[in-house]
């Protein structure tokens, strides 16, 4: 079977379009991910300007380059997690320029990223319940001295029992930050993109969730916090008028403030 994805790949990975697509084999659907075009190093300054301005490294950019670097980084790191028993898509075929990942999907039933399943809860309770399930889930990756690479809620995939899977890693954050960085990093890209989900009632509950587990680990917290208390001026611009990206930075930078009155609340240091 192995051999059919290899020929499959070698006979596709050069006529597909585009950089990733699905198929299906033998029941089975795959996807065909194929080098893309290097990014470029211009698009990372004003992030790693802001972030030695700041003096926040866990900002810093983590630069993706693209082409068979990026395939070559993201099969490597998939190998290291799946040993780890970290839930991230099975390589089932791979070579320089592209490689084929089984679906995330067990035995075909459907999954969702994380930040549409958190807006189709029906209620607040099944929400945070979620959004619990999820806080733990990135913990465990933590307690295995690991990160993820973009732990965007795209990028967190949600089975039907609720089960968690990861995708995309084309970087590698290891190989710039430090490994506390690449967890505070994780979560501040975590928060960023579930947080907007949530009413505003709901914000104070949610930040609760994250404190239970992030006093575990002070210098993480207070990393978050201090990120948090460095961009709350940012708020003064409106951000919220700038669009569907600026209102999830105001509902970011407002549950930082609630982490961070949490955590003196606490004295959690």
């Amino acid at each position: 079977m192995l051999r059919i994805y290899a020929n499959f790949l070698k006979e596709h990975a050069s006529e597909q379009e585009n950089s990733v697509q699905s198929y299906i084999i033998n029941h089975q659907k795959i996807w065909l991910k194929k080098a893309s075009q290097r990014h470029s190093t211009w698009i990372y300054l004003p992030l790693q300007w802001f972030s030695k301005l700041l003096g926040l490294s866990m900002l810093a950019p983590v630069p993706n380059h693209g082409g068979e670097e990026a395939i070559a980084c993201e099969i490597s790191r998939i190998k290291t997690l799946k040993k780890l028993d970290i839930h991230v898509p099975d390589i089932l075929a791979h070579q320089n320029n592209a490689f084929i990942l089984k679906d995330a999907s067990p035995n075909g039933e459907p999954v969702t990223q994380l930040e549409h399943a958190l807006s189709i809860q029906e209620t607040s309770e099944q929400r945070l319940t979620l959004f619990s399930k999820a806080i733990k889930a990135l913990e465990n990756i933590h307690q295995k001295n690991s990160y993820l690479s973009e732990a965007f809620a795209r990028n967190i995939l949600v089975g039907t029992d609720q089960e968690f899977s990861f995708i995309d890693f084309e970087t590698d954050p290891g190989q710039y930050l430090s490994l506390k960085d690449c967890h505070t990093r994780d979560w501040l890209c975590f928060i960023f993109s579930t947080t907007h989900r949530f009413e505003e009632h709901e914000l104070n509950q949610a930040s609760k969730l994250l404190v239970n587990t992030l006093k575990s680990n002070p210098d993480v917290f207070n990393d978050i916090c201090r990120v948090g208390r460095k961009i709350t001026w940012l708020l003064k611009l409106k951000p919220e008028k700038l669009g569907n990206d600026g209102k999830r930075l105001t509902k970011c930078i407002s549950i930082l403030k609630m982490l961070n009155n949490q955590r003196e609340l606490n004295y959690v240091s």
